[in-house]
């Protein structure tokens, strides 16, 4: 092996001494990850925050056969009134709108706020009962912070738009209309009230509203979820006031009082990362060894200095296991970096959210962590191998990356699958390259090794085995002159 260590330590200094190899292979892992994951949680809070306060129009088809409802919409639907009410009740306890915002409305979060800044729950709940009402009072955070900060729409109507009662009535006509007026900006949703809405409601029956929305416009998705919020607290109010008007006892209503238990096991964060590492560790494997490997071998030819090695007292078995040890180090040191970076990752943004959210924390035993090291290294020797022959084929830097590209693009979709929900590790998943991989670190990094030892064991050997094969073709590669001196 001193052959092959010799070789490895030159080659090794080489890649050390290039620029592109270092930025793939270190800073892009390490920096990249915390970077996307920052600016993407600070741009989508901030769209968030934009489109929740953005004043919109919706449009009431036919507010005349509901007068009573619709002034009711429009009233909920203006941030003013008792909301504001509500907000001062909040402010005296020393809540704040962003610090609401952050709970997102869970309970455990919201109860870990209030603990923080010592707030009397039973306390803080009973003022809030006082604004809102007895019938529409609801403990659940998400309810009050929807009648705290309602959606900001302005109710319209067909004269406001100066549209005709002949294409409302037409569903053909209508449907278009309001796509392309959703579509346009001119309304985020519409509401339509069933007919005989009025004395529906007054006979104590069910009156249907149609609610109509563009599902791939956001400021309609926000609108609809907005309109389904206030509707959802008006019949509240209206089961109150029936229950009353009937003298039923107040739990005529409610006759199921749902208390939700949380059974011990992995949290959303948890979750999240079982799906997001496999994904990082295979990708960044595959970039870490790019560079390297073109360098190693097409970098050689372009230098010049591939002749200078091969009359060297060394045998080519030596030259390519020297080769691919650097390259096999440099795809690991790129998945490590990635996964460390990710790990450090859990005190910014979204993850830090999810780790106080889900009450768990990410960690790993000894025994998962040779685990996902076996998973990972002969993984990251196919790559390490298959791209270390393509750049001996390779007469160039620039013919090896085009080479490359189209290989990023076959390791991207069957890693993606850790992110597909449903899919399972059985046998004939395990026995499919890289998608076994992926679901294999997806079920140790939840906590479900014990349930795929055999699953595991067969991915190492079958991996193993075509690493082996790889690097055996790349060996025969390397010592056939037609493939070396191609140009």
């Amino acid at each position: 092996m001193n052959p092959v260590s010799t070789v490895f330590r030159k080659e090794l200094l080489d890649v050390l001494r290039d620029r592109r190899t270092l930025v793939f292979m270190l800073v892009l892992p390490t920096l990249a990850i915390p970077a996307i994951m920052w600016v993407t949680t600070e741009m989508m809070t901030h769209f968030i925050d934009k489109l929740a306060k953005e004043r919109v129009d919706i449009l009431v088809i036919n507010p005349q056969v509901a007068l009573e409802v619709t002034e009711e919409l429009a009233a909920r639907a203006d941030p003013k009134g008792r909301a504001m009410e509500l907000v001062e009740v909040l402010r005296r306890q020393g809540l704040s709108e962003k610090e609401l915002a952050r709970t997102k409305g869970e309970p455990r979060r919201f109860a870990k706020l209030l603990e923080e800044k010592g707030i009397d729950k039973e306390k803080l709940l009973k003022e809030i009962r006082s604004v809102v009402g007895e019938g529409e009072f609801d403990a659940e955070p998400r309810s009050i912070l929807a009648q705290a900060y309602p959606p900001n729409f302005r109710i319209i109507t067909p004269e406001d738009l100066k549209v005709s009662a002949e294409v409302l009535a037409d569903p053909a006509k209508k449907e278009e209309f309001l796509t392309e007026a959703i579509r346009s900006g001119k309304i985020a949703a519409a509401v339509e009230f069933e007919k005989e809405t009025t004395r529906l409601l007054n006979e104590y029956s069910t009156a249907s509203i149609a609610i109509y929305y563009l599902q791939s416009v956001d400021r309609s998705e926000a609108a609809r979820n907005g309109l389904s919020r206030v509707f959802k607290g008006m019949g509240r109010k209206l089961v109150t006031r029936r229950v009353s008007d009937k003298e039923l006892p107040a739990g005529f209503a409610r006759p199921y009082k749902l208390d939700v238990k949380k059974l011990p096991g992995p949290g959303p964060l948890v979750k999240l990362l079982s799906q997001m590492l496999p994904y990082m560790i295979l990708i960044f494997a595959f970039l870490g060894a790019v560079y390297p490997a073109i360098d190693l071998g097409a970098g050689e030819k372009e230098r010049g200095t591939l002749e200078t090695l091969l009359v060297a007292p060394v045998s080519r078995l030596s030259l390519v296991l020297g080769k691919f040890l650097v390259i096999l180090c440099a795809a690991l040191t790129s998945a490590l970096l990635a996964t460390v970076s990710l790990a450090l990752s859990l005190n910014i943004g979204v993850f830090s959210e999810l780790a106080e959210l889900g009450g768990s924390s990410f960690s790993l035993g000894v025994i998962e962590i040779i685990a996902v090291l076996s998973m990972i290294i002969p993984v990251a020797a196919i790559f390490s191998s298959l791209l270390l022959a393509l750049s001996i084929f390779a007469k160039s830097f620039k013919e090896g990356q085009s080479y490359a590209a189209p290989l990023q693009f076959l390791i991207i979709m069957p890693a993606f699958v850790s992110f597909v929900p449903g899919v399972k590790l059985d046998w004939v998943m395990a026995s499919i390259p890289v998608v076994n991989i992926s679901l294999a670190l997806k079920e140790i990094f939840t906590g479900n090794l014990d349930r795929h030892w055999y699953h595991v064991g067969l991915i190492f050997v079958s991996t193993t085995i075509v690493a082996s094969l790889l690097l055996l073709f790349a060996t025969r590669w390397f010592q056939r002159e037609e493939v070396l001196f191609r140009n």
